[in-house]
């Protein structure tokens, strides 16, 4: 368990260390956010790319990996459509965010350095193809939730969304990097420690942007509602994915190390990604923020657990 938190406790660590420098005024909510964006736009990236560089390519050829991974993913949808649908009665485009908060870790900003951290540079080819399928699968997803199929504005909206797609510095990252790892070429030394310097300064930079934004948003509005989303989060998302992977037979065996990632990607909280997202909806944006908050906060505690089982019982 002490090993598990040297792990874990650090990422949170940092995220706390954001929040106090924004509560003593060193910080505004401005400038978090323009540590956000140059988290998401100009270090992490790199981090990526180096990381993808390393592995053999033809290891990321797993459609039952792939399919039981999206297959939890989009049970995770449903299970929050029906709940947003019959319960609270959202409108379609706060459907489409609601199931978003529920079903989106926070891959780039802890999933990412944590992962490789806990399970070493292997982790690389599983987080590739989980980062490439997943954000394809998330974006059409909430498309398809947030637009009425009878509006005329579900084409347009899938358009826009392949697009926005194409934008993301990420998954550009990680699209580069399979392509540089199958070129069969080495980076030279001059880049290659250019975006290590870039690459290392990820994830204290994104954890800490973090820490500053999640400042200042209120919790006891709709408690009923975020306590609905945190569960499903952190509790029911990590549950499905261990059950289908440990209870649907494989033809092709799935590496430990695989499942292990993918339940720990399941466990994180909210990825900040969907209160942009909510920004360009301009819809869902308050409920948003402050279900990033709440399972950041919770994830704290409950991380460190299911990475302790994964170790120690997986």
């Amino acid at each position: 368990m002490l090993d598990v938190l040297s792990i874990t406790i650090p990422f949170f660590a940092i995220i706390l260390c954001g929040s106090l420098a924004r509560l003593r005024g060193w910080f505004s909510e401005e400038s978090g956010q323009i540590l956000a964006r140059f988290a998401f736009f100009v270090v992490l990236p790199p981090f990526m790319f180096i990381a993808i560089t390393s592995i053999d390519v033809t290891a990321l050829f797993h459609p039952g990996f792939v399919l039981r991974y999206e297959f939890v993913t989009i049970c995770m949808f449903l299970i929050a459509a029906l709940f947003a649908t019959h319960v609270i009665r959202l409108t379609p485009q706060q459907r489409g965010l609601f199931c978003l908060n529920t079903a989106y870790p926070n891959y780039g900003y802890i999933g990412v350095p944590m992962a490789i951290l806990a399970f070493g540079e292997q982790a690389a080819a599983p987080i590739s193809l989980i980062l490439v399928c997943d954000s394809i699968t998330l974006l059409v997803m909430t498309t398809l939730l947030s637009h009425d199929a009878t509006s005329g504005q579900l084409g347009r909206a899938l358009r826009d969304t392949i697009l926005s797609m194409l934008r993301n510095p990420l998954l550009l990252a990680v699209l580069a990097g399979l392509g540089f790892s199958a070129s069969g070429f080495q980076l030279a030394s001059l880049p290659e420690k250019f975006l290590k310097m870039l690459a290392g300064a990820a994830a204290p930079t994104a954890l800490f942007a973090l820490g500053i934004t999640l400042v200042g948003q209120p919790i006891r509005t709709a408690l009923s509602e975020l306590t609905v989303i945190s569960l499903l989060k952190l509790i029911v998302h990590p549950a499905l994915m261990a059950a289908v992977f440990l209870l649907w037979p494989a033809d092709q065996p799935i590496d430990p190390l695989w499942i292990k990632l993918a339940v720990l990607f399941a466990s994180l909280p909210i990825a900040a990604n969907v209160f942009a997202l909510s920004q360009f909806y301009n819809v869902y944006t308050g409920r948003t923020a402050t279900a990033i908050m709440l399972t950041t906060m919770c994830a704290s505690v409950t991380v460190p657990v299911i990475l302790f089982l994964l170790v120690t019982w997986l």
